[in-house]
């Protein structure tokens, strides 16, 4: 057998690997599903086919045949050591698995934006799928109940229609906007240790609780629809798949404990079959509005985000515009003064821009001021402010850095610029750099004093040559070898 044919080592432990998570993830909603089963009625829930269909589609990766493989022998494991027959088993797993591929068919069609949630159509689009794919099973349910349980058909696709219905709209939300890990361990670094906002975004949730006493203590059919101000609250504060999770443990605990009789519905009757389905599609319908105005605002949010990082940063270059170097720089001045530290501004140009312009056209001027924002920008601090604040003229400002420091950092970037090549369409250029900075210890004055002493230090360094940095250091303390305040160095 040619070595093309055979399937490497990696590729064959990574497809038994897909195949192993699937089985476990599917098997363990399966029996989570029998576990909320009343003796005599379905199963309160039943997530395995939204969880095998969410993963799916969220998880592309897992959407392979040792992953379909996976979820296949899942669903027979569980049927069997459910004490299901063997017909039984095949027929009930065909339903799922149908229901499923349907579902999965139709979402991964679907725009990114759309299959997150993340737009204001996306739930719209999200129904429909879970339409389709619950009508898929129904029509297994449609044979399997006259074969089982002696029903008839059109009485078993509603059956297993609306079950399914209920189970898609409440699990699968949850899946299609479960973050990655990565950007969960980035918003653990970010968050402070307990704030009073954050305190004020446990209110939702205190709300929620509340309406779950409410519904424990007060009973009727109304019940179902106590969480829902709460929900929409929830909606409002917190952020898509937050949202989603607490609708799906709200309306999935309305759900367990009607049938576990754990709230009292009367005089509605539980025990009857269309009672307790219209009770459970009554539920998950009620769950789509939480989710709708989430959707609804994590769009404003995306939008909001994009609408603030174009009224604050440059085009071409990507840094910061003027306005915001200077709304930034000024709550910097502030804090330092505060904390009685110093910082250096720093005012960059590159030479001879205007001879780069006229000589190699404007778009190789573009690359120019990109090569340079790619350098300039590579390695800067969180708290360090870097800016195109005019044509090819820069500011940088450095939080905590002293006269030797700000020296070296200058030498480095003005050195590195003049070393780099800049690919143009049929050539390479080098262009230099010229700096002039300032130094200073509180009390700082105002920010434009300070850009006023590093652009004289800037025009100073073209004056007697280009390509050099020139410093000037400002403020009541003197530094080793500092000539005195105002003088350059």
């Amino acid at each position: 057998m040619s070595s093309s044919a055979t399937s490497p080592p990696d590729a064959r432990h990574c497809a038994a690997g897909v195949a192993a998570l699937v089985c476990l993830l599917v098997l363990g909603a399966c029996l989570l599903g029998i576990l909320t089963r009343p003796i005599g009625h379905l199963a309160a829930l039943w997530p395995a086919n939204a969880v095998l269909l969410g993963a799916l589609v969220r998880f592309p990766r897992l959407a392979r045949p040792a992953g379909w493989c996976g979820a296949l022998c899942a669903y027979l494991l569980a049927d069997l050591l459910a004490g299901s027959s063997l017909q039984q088993t095949l027929l009930l797993s065909a339903g799922n698995l149908s229901g499923v591929i349907v579902g999965f068919l139709l979402l991964r069609r679907l725009h990114a934006g759309h299959r997150s949630l993340r737009t204001p159509a996306s739930v719209p689009y999200l129904v429909l799928a879970i339409v389709a794919a619950a009508a898929a099973s129904g029509c297994f349910g449609a044979i399997t109940d006259p074969l089982l349980y002696g029903g008839k058909p059109m009485g078993g696709w509603v059956f297993w229609f609306m079950t399914e219905l209920v189970n898609y709209m409440l699990f699968l939300p949850v899946m299609l906007t479960l973050p990655a890990c990565r950007a969960v361990r980035t918003e653990r670094r970010r968050r402070p240790l307990w704030t009073a906002e954050q305190a004020r975004k446990l209110l939702p949730l205190l709300g929620l609780l509340v309406s779950a006493a409410l519904c424990l203590l007060i009973g009727g059919p109304g019940v179902v629809a106590f969480p829902v101000p709460a929900l929409l609250w929830c909606a409002l504060s917190y952020r898509l798949f937050s949202t989603a999770l607490l609708t799906f443990l709200a309306s999935g605990w309305v759900l367990v404990s009607i049938a576990l009789n754990g709230l009292s519905l009367a005089p509605l009757d539980v025990n009857s079959r269309p009672v307790l389905l219209s009770l459970r599609l009554g539920v998950s319908l009620i769950a789509l509005a939480p989710l709708t105005v989430a959707s609804v605002m994590s769009a404003r949010n995306e939008l909001l985000q994009r609408m603030r990082y174009l009224a604050s940063h440059d085009q071409l270059s990507s840094l910061l515009n003027r306005w915001a170097f200077r709304e930034q720089a000024s709550e910097q001045l502030s804090l330092l003064a505060q904390q009685q530290r110093p910082l250096a501004l720093l005012m960059l140009d590159i030479d001879h821009f205007k001879r780069i312009n006229d000589n190699h056209g404007h778009a190789a001027g573009d690359q120019v001021l990109k090569a340079f924002a790619n350098l300039a920008g590579s390695g800067l601090r969180k708290d360090e402010l870097l800016a195109r604040i005019g044509g090819e003229e820069f500011a940088l400002l450095l939080p905590g850095c002293d006269l030797e420091q700000a020296r070296e950092i200058a030498e480095r970037i003005r050195q590195r610029f003049g070393d780099t090549q800049v690919q143009l369409d049929t050539q390479t250029i080098s262009c230099t750099l010229s700096i002039g900075a300032v130094v200073a210890w509180p009390p700082f004055g105002d920010l434009d004093g300070l850009l006023l002493a590093a652009d004289r230090m800037l025009y100073q360094a073209k004056a007697l040559g280009r390509n050099r940095c020139e410093i000037t250091f400002l403020g009541g303390a003197s530094e080793p070898g500092a000539e005195p305040p105002g003088g350059p160095l």
